[in-house]
């Protein structure tokens, strides 16, 4: 029942049309979908049973040619190994935030107006919490933390980086001053040009830059509720500058008077100077800033670093200089580079579990291929499978890092899909050559397997192949990455099946045809009279656990499951449930949330979790930047009158954004229009009606005035805090205008990705309201709120591009629309399951879950697809070809079902997000995919398939037209007949 047979092979005597399958006006029914249909399967038959038979001819040559190619592709590969290894991208912002996004070009734009070096500055926060619970607003504790602060700054140095060996820094003693953030064209080493944002300490600066902590409780109390420090001439009283508390002390707690009393926790900011154009240019820069963060988490403790440390120098290493304990305060550092050092540890750690997972995967292989009858036993064929399956790995890292993609955490889940997918179509080839005539000789023996499960392992590996290629298109560059790594290995994958585990396939007929035992080819014939036995030895001692000639499994599904689910109270309930739990799962997947969070990716146990829990805790609620930036006077002149009123109006609809925090707009123009109130008088300024204004709402700069009295006012020092929002085109020349200004605000803060995409769209369209033209809003933040607000859109997209495809190549093969649209209905009805099952374990949609979805459509067409085709070319009534296709393709479905599980689920207890997740998921997968293609599909096979396929005698009509018609005969005697190798059932 595996395939047509090609043309000039006899088709079963009386099959040509069979009651209860396509009645007795089949032959004058077929049509074009049928022809078609006849057409296509004996082409591919008689291809693949061709290749089957060079197979048997050439097995050697086939797989040294296979071998070689896949060693070569791996070549990147194999070179990495005691190298630099291969190209690993973990940078958030490469990975998560969408390629076309608005962000994207939005922070091009800030970063060239404002940030023209390119820099990006390496956060570095030390969170302190009072050991004893209590206050941080105290001299002690402040005085402690300032002590930390002075040794990181003054006294911590690094001299090398360390990356499987030390080598030496440059300069070869790294300290604070020479990595730290300055301000932009700064290019000096002076402690004292070092930025100190993030930090507390400004707020208790004399203005001379000394910090003054011989403060009573009250005293700090007081700085901090106000908002104004020690400096007056930094904070004057009643002016509008004040600093903000709330991003430095955690935790805040008021009175019944709304007085503060307290505070829980301080942060101290180091900010570290980042690249700037390409990494090779400025290697030594980002090596000493790396190795400076790992002596600041040494600092702390060496828990807080790699085991070895990435570093060597003063507070570890040969000669440790600078050490800090407190009994005052517990430290909590999160460095710029600890998320991607956790998650390269987190990896590595799980490698074990990825190993046992591919030794449970190997060994349930063996067991399945190994059978105590030693000439039948393929033990041996499931060892070269398995180097199969992980030549098709190394194809997969060494040959798309060659044409230059880059490993990233997502990709690392790879080798469990292409060991399941090449497992699976082991058993599927296996399966069709154990069910060939044992007595034909190895060449027919490999046509018909091959002619059989070739096609099988075809649809099943280009939807696969095609899904993935789909995704490969998508504008996550995380999802896209590992689409074209999925791609390249399901296609290396499928060639060495049908190349290298064949060729194997071939040698294993002869030795099975010779009499050989499976363990040792190369042996002699074993003696006719040994039946059973472990490699031939202890001769006939196995045959009470001997498994039935067709296999336990096999026997099963044939004698037991599927006459069950021929029986119509069976098919009914397996409907109503199937229909049930559809409804349930579409329930829950319609409650999915979009969410994304760095912390996930962190192991569970990790000691940084720590630090996250603190951030939540007592910085969690904090308001979010965000800038309004007006373009060049070259496009804006902002000296006329009606500019200024539009910069009015920017101002006023960022106020009035639902999202922003009303009183958190900063506006250089309205802080230069009161200084020119107050400095130039009133006389000195103009009306929109013309004359002098008013009130100062009426009030606007003079335009010939307007660029040299904003030059006065910023760099003087009312106007200073103000000198960052506009940028001259040359400041030796005010006149000639700004490259950039903006105005700055808050938005309220947000936790759930719904509300963080409405805050970011609202804002923009405020923006868009005044017509400025080239004027955006833009806030670092919203790298990340554009994946919220893709994520659901891609996840629509790739997965609808890919059940389009998917639907159009399984058309193709198998040639029949009411399978393919049966096969379709089951890989819909699985994706709704694993949606739904989403929703009950706690996950949401972000891109780590979208890719195993895109998985999900190749695999679930997997484990249908074999069912369907086998059915298809079943000869019978509609039962008798479900039982048929049930009994043939049902076991190498669970095989491959299940050993895929077994791999996962050693993945249960990973400490790795991406782990969980594909756990999560690629259970749902293998239970879901499996529960509709051997449960549903049958079901509905049996009630609504197709019609049987004509025999090739029946393709072309006779001469002298068709003979006459079957008569009908009652369903129960129809199904007394049964297809070859089925009991017969009662009547």
């Amino acid at each position: 029942p595996f395939a047509v047979p090609p043309r000039g092979i006899a088709a079963i005597p009386g099959d040509r049309c069979l009651p209860g399958s396509c009645s007795s006006r089949m032959p004058r029914c077929t049509g074009l979908q049928v022809r078609a249909s006849q057409a296509v399967h004996r082409r591919f038959y008689s291809v693949f049973a061709a290749w089957g038979r060079l197979l048997s001819r050439r097995p050697w040559l086939i797989i040294l040619v296979s071998l070689c190619a896949a060693v070569l592709a791996s070549t990147k590969l194999l070179l990495s190994f005691g190298g630099d290894g291969l190209p690993y991208q973990s940078n958030g912002d490469k990975l998560w935030v969408p390629e076309d996004a608005e962000a994207s070009k939005d922070q091009e734009s800030f970063d060239a107006a404002f940030n023209p070096t390119g820099a990006f500055t390496r956060q570095n926060f030390v969170y302190f919490l009072a050991t004893s619970g209590g206050t941080v607003l105290t001299a002690p504790i402040l005085q402690e933390v300032y002590r930390f602060r002075e040794l990181a700054r003054r006294n911590l140095t690094a001299t090398d980086i360390c990356d499987g060996g030390c080598s030496p820094l440059t300069p070869s003693a790294v300290g604070y001053s020479e990595v730290c953030d300055r301000a932009a064209g700064d290019a000096s080493s002076e402690l004292s040009q070092c930025l100190t944002y993030g930090s507390a300490f400004p707020l208790f600066e004399d203005g001379s830059g000394n910090v003054v902590l011989d403060l009573t409780d009250a005293e700090i109390l007081e700085m901090v509720e106000s908002g104004t420090g020690v400096a007056g001439s930094l904070y004057p009283p009643g002016g509008n500058v004040t600093f903000d508390v709330r991003r430095v002390f955690g935790g805040l707690e008021y009175d019944g008077a709304g007085k503060l009393v307290s505070a829980k926790a301080v942060k101290l900011g180091l900010p570290l100077e980042g690249y700037k154009s390409s990494v090779d240019a400025v290697k030594d820069q980002l090596e000493a800033a790396t190795a400076w963060e790992d002596q600041l988490n040494l600092l702390v403790g060496e828990e807080w670093t790699s085991d070895p440390p990435l570093s060597r120098g003063s507070a570890y290493g040969d000669d440790i200089a600078v050490e800090w304990e407190s009994p005052l305060v517990d430290a909590y550092p999160n460095t710029a580079g600890a998320i991607e050092r956790e998650l390269s540890g987190n990896i590595s750690g799980d490698v074990i579990k990825i190993n046992i997972g591919f030794i449970l995967i190997g060994a349930y292989a063996l067991a399945v291929f190994f059978k105590f009858d030693p000439r039948r036993s393929r033990s041996a064929l499931a060892i070269a499978g398995l180097v199969s399956c992980a030549l098709s790995v190394g194809v997969a890292y060494g040959f798309t890092t060659l044409i230059g993609y880059e490993v990233n955490p997502v990709v690392t889940v790879l080798p469990f899909i292409l060991l399941g997918i090449g497992v699976d179509d082991m058993f599927v080839l296996e399966q069709a050559l154990s069910a060939t005539d044992k007595t034909a000789p190895p060449a027919e023996r490999m046509a018909a397997c091959m002619g059989s499960a070739g096609v099988s392992i075809t649809v099943t590996s280009l939807t696969d192949l095609v899904a993935f290629a789909l995704g490969s298109t998508s504008s996550l560059p995380a999802l896209a990455a590992f689409c074209c790594f999925a791609t390249i290995g399901i296609t290396a994958d499928y060639l060495l099946q049908i190349s290298f585990f064949a060729g194997w396939m071939a040698l294993d007929a002869h030795r099975e045809a010779a009499g050989k035992p499976d363990c040792c080819p190369c042996c002699g014939p074993l003696d006719p009279s040994v039946e059973s036995g472990c490699c031939g030895c202890f001769a006939n001692s196995c045959a009470a656990v001997k498994a039935p000639e067709e296999g336990l499994l096999r026997s099963v599904l044939r004698r037991h499951y599927a006459p069950a689910l021929a029986r119509k109270p069976v098919q009914v309930a397996v409907v109503v449930c199937m229909a049930v739990w559809a409804a349930v799962c579409g329930w829950q997947a319609s409650k999915l949330s979009v969410d994304f969070e760095y912390r996930w990716f962190v192991g569970d146990d990790a000691v940084l979790q720590r630090t996250f829990d603190v951030e939540d805790e007592y910085f969690g609620g904090l308001p979010l930047d965000v800038n309004l930036v007006t373009p060049s006077s070259a496009a804006f002149d902002y000296s006329a009158v009606s500019s200024q009123l539009l910069l009015e109006q920017l101002a006023v609809a960022a106020e009035t954004d639902p999202w922003v925090d009303t009183s958190s707009l900063v506006s250089f123009q309205r802080a230069l229009l009161a200084w020119a109130w107050a400095a130039k008088g009133s006389a000195s300024l103009e009306s929109a009606a013309g004359g002098p204004p008013s009130s100062l709402a009426d009030a606007f700069l003079p335009p010939a005035d307007y660029y040299s009295w904003l030059y006065e006012f910023v760099t003087a020092s009312e106007g200073g805090a103000f000198a960052r929002d506009v940028l001259w085109v040359d400041a030796a020349a005010p006149g000639q205008g700004l490259s950039a200004a903006r105005l700055r605000a808050t938005q309220l803060p947000l936790t759930e990705a719904a509300d963080e995409i409405d805050a970011m769209d609202s804002l923009r369209a405020s923006v868009a309201s005044v017509p400025i033209e080239g004027a955006y809003a833009y806030g670092f933040q919203y790298l990340y709120y554009e994946q919220y607000k893709v994520i659901q859109r891609e996840m629509l997209t790739n997965l609808g591009l890919a059940i389009a495809a998917v639907f159009v190549i399984v058309l193709l093969i198998l040639a029949e629309l009411r399978t393919t649209l049966l096969v379709m209905l089951c890989v819909l009805l699985t994706d709704v399951s694993i949606l739904g099952v989403m929703q009950m374990w706690g996950l949401t949609i972000d891109s780590v879950s979208v890719v195993n979805l895109v998985l999900a459509i190749g695999l679930a067409v997997d484990y249908s697809a074999h069912v369907a085709h086998a059915f298809v070319i079943a000869k019978g009534t509609h039962t008798e070809r479900m039982q048929s296709a049930v009994s043939e393709m049902g076991t190498a479905v669970i095989h491959g079902a299940f050993s895929t599980f077994l791999a996962v689920l050693v993945l249960s207890a990973s400490q790795s997000y991406i782990f969980r997740v594909f756990f999560k998921q690629f259970f749902s997968i293998s239970v879901f995919g499996v529960a509709h293609g051997l449960l549903l599909l049958p079901v509905l096979l049996v009630l609504v398939g197709p019609p049987e396929m004509p025999s090739d005698g029946d393709a072309e009509e006779p001469k002298g037209g068709y003979p006459p018609a079957v008569p009908d005969v009652p369903e129960a005697q129809a199904s007394a007949r049964v297809a070859p190798g089925l009991p017969a059932q009662k009547a």
